[in-house]
């Protein structure tokens, strides 16, 4: 998928609409396509998210960044 496809599908997968099933389905598919693992997650949580010690009312990130931040992930090779 392209950059622009993805953060078209974000934008679907922050809109929530639809069943858990075909939300699910955006997810996989977001996921499929980046190289960050579980990258549709950082839609709700940030990166290394800690629920005690981390607030979620500061964490407001545009989809384009989530987007370009997955995209631009690199493995670590040991």
């Amino acid at each position: 998928m392209t950059r622009s496809e993805l953060i078209e599908l974000g934008k679907q997968i922050l809109k929530t609409e639809g069943t858990e099933n075909e939300l699910d389905e955006l997810y996989q598919l977001f996921n499929k396509n980046v190289p960050y693992p579980n990258g549709a997650n950082l839609f709700y949580y940030p990166e290394n998210y800690n629920a005690r010690r981390d607030n979620l009312n500061q964490y407001n990130p545009t989809v384009e960044s989530i987007v370009d931040k997955c995209l631009n992930y690199k493995t670590i090779n040991l």
